[in-house]
């Protein structure tokens, strides 16, 4: 009985006993587009994800139009990584050389440059707080 009015005495005093989480903007600025042809793909992730090749968390396709492209994802406050390439032939996917080098335009946050093998989520986390966070990721 006392629970049932507890219940009552929120929905009647206007609280949200259900609160959604809060939500920021995420501006990621993807520099050094060299051509501008093909689609520029950025990929968010979250720790535990197998970054950077598991599934991510959301994903965008900007069109290559212009030497730096941006997008803006809504997320909870948190630590993330971003994964970016740029799709320059439109066959949707990372060409790669032998030894899965890559052929097409790519970059991380961080602008963290992998020299042997693929990065770590570490390496290119950044957190991202209640006002929202803006980074900016250099092609190579």
């Amino acid at each position: 009985m006392l629970i049932l009015l507890s219940a009552i005495s929120l929905f009647l005093s206007g609280e949200d006993p259900v609160k959604s989480p809060k939500k920021a903007n995420l501006k990621v600025d993807i520099q050094n587009v060299r051509t501008l042809k093909g689609a520029v793909y950025v990929a968010l992730f979250r720790a535990g994800s197998n970054f950077p090749d598991g599934k991510p968390l959301d994903g965008k396709k900007i069109e290559a139009t212009q030497k730096s492209v941006e997008t803006t994802f809504s997320v909870e406050p948190g630590d993330y990584a971003v994964a970016v390439f740029h799709d320059e032939n439109g066959n949707g996917q990372m060409d790669k050389r032998i030894f899965g080098i890559p052929k097409e335009p790519y970059g991380f946050s961080n602008n963290f440059r992998p020299t042997m093998s693929a990065p770590k989520f570490n390496d290119c986390k950044f957190s991202v707080g209640d006002a929202g966070k803006t980074i900016s990721i250099k092609l190579n």
